[in-house]
């Protein structure tokens, strides 16, 4: 226990001093490879073999598809399809901004994407007919969370490395509760807007509708075409997200022509950073979870919690209060590579259903993109306009804090939630 208190504080102090993740992670591995002399060789070999996945291959692939579907305006003609079905209910644009938050989630995989791609056109939009900035801001900030629950996720892909578990069931059981968070998010909506001073649009005419929609299909089968490739077993989440982004290269550039191949150098260039940041922490994640392994850390923790008599549904409380923790200092990636190799084992001793315990672990993960000081989508949304500041945006934010957390009991209350499709699928 001692050991692993003198991880813990090693790692924090090196993360507080202003240290970047994976580099805490990798110097903390080294320091307790030369205190408790470990062989020097598990440094290459860890390394090595963290990378060399054909599941996290998926990463860097959907991370230039929503890169390409950002930088090729694919999300501005969604809005403009949810806008016409929607628009004449009772707070329509705001409806609007969170079924094409959550439509553009199940094409890119990417909170931060999701939000910065739908602030940008919904947030005028939803100001200029009288919505209080704030819950406009604290609504898109909570719009782009949905990326990381409704597949693909990113989050799912790394745990599913971790973890060993099926990818493709993992994206299974983030759609029902994904799809439920956002109909929370809908009811507050037409709730909050029915008070509002908002004007409200005429409705749009049927031929209106079926031309907007038809102009946009291309995009809209995106997500069909992944997630019904990986229920059906035509092809894994790695070759789903080579599929997805052969065809968004496609829609970009040929479709649409929103994109040309001068533009694709630097795509790709931005979508590399991403990349890159995310093998890192990857690397220093799993070198360090190969540390505390030889260590015998989580295999001491396991037993702590079993002589603890901790019930399962005790031990996910615990864990639920330590990631609004983590939540506040760390980015999602980290949280899952950093956490689960410890957690596994511990699952597995307290016969914790994993696929259920990602969704619960993915919703808390929700919560820390809007939670200061490091909530991503805080900043993402910040972004937007220079005359936004960070306390409106938090401020909006907390109401939706509320019904995350109202959505993480549930998803507690009612594993087969998360479950059954998984159970169902080929």
């Amino acid at each position: 226990m001692m050991t692993f208190l003198f991880v813990v504080m090693l790692l924090l102090a090196l993360l507080f001093i202003g240290l970047p993740v994976a580099f805490s992670l990798g110097t903390a591995s080294l320091a307790l490879i030369v205190a408790f002399d470990l062989p020097l060789k598990i440094v290459g070999q860890s390394i090595f073999s963290s990378l060399d996945s054909f599941v996290l291959l998926a990463v860097p692939l959907f991370v230039l598809m929503s890169q390409v579907l950002l930088d090729g305006r694919v999300g501005d003609d969604l809005f403009d399809v949810m806008n016409a079905w929607v628009r004449h209910f009772p707070g329509g644009l705001a409806i609007a901004t969170i079924l094409s938050c959550a439509f553009f989630a199940a094409i890119t995989g990417s909170s931060a994407t999701t939000a910065a791609t739908i602030g940008m056109v919904a947030f005028p939009a939803l100001t200029e007919r009288g919505y209080e900035r704030r819950f406009v801001l604290g609504l898109l900030a909570a719009g782009g969370t949905l990326g990381i629950l409704i597949p693909p996720s990113i989050p799912m892909i790394l745990y599913g490395a971790v973890t060993e578990e099926s990818v493709g069931k993992l994206f299974m059981a983030g759609i029902i509760p994904g799809l439920v968070l956002t109909a929370i998010f809908v009811i507050y909506a037409i709730i909050r807007s029915r008070g509002g001073g908002y004007r409200a649009y005429e409705p749009a005419s049927w031929e209106e509708r079926f031309r907007v929609t038809r102009k946009n299909l291309w995009g809209i089968a995106l997500p069909i075409i992944i997630m019904g490739g990986i229920y059906t077993g035509v092809f894994t989440p790695t070759e789903a997200a080579a599929v997805g982004l052969i065809y968004s290269l496609f829609i970009t550039l040929v479709v649409y022509r929103t994109l040309s191949l001068k533009d694709l150098p630097g795509v790709c260039l931005r979508s590399v950073g991403t990349s890159c940041m995310i093998a890192m922490i990857i690397a220093g994640a799993l070198l360090f979870g190969r540390v505390m392994t030889l260590l015998e850390i989580p295999q001491q923790l396991t037993q702590m919690v079993i002589d603890a008599g901790l019930s399962p549904l005790g031990f996910v409380i615990a864990m639920n209060i330590l990631m609004l923790g983590l939540g506040c200092i760390l980015e999602t990636v980290s949280i899952v590579l950093l956490t689960m190799p410890l957690v596994a084992p511990i699952l597995g001793a307290l016969q914790i259903d994993p696929i259920w315990y990602a969704v619960v672990l993915v919703i808390n993960l929700e919560m820390a993109l809007i939670t200061p000081p490091v909530g991503v989508n805080l900043y993402i949304i910040h972004g937007i306009r220079d005359d936004i500041t960070m306390g409106e945006i938090v401020k909006g934010v907390f109401p939706f804090m509320i019904l995350m957390v109202a959505m993480l009991i549930l998803a507690i209350a009612y594993p087969p939630m998360s479950t059954w499709l998984p159970s169902i699928m080929h």
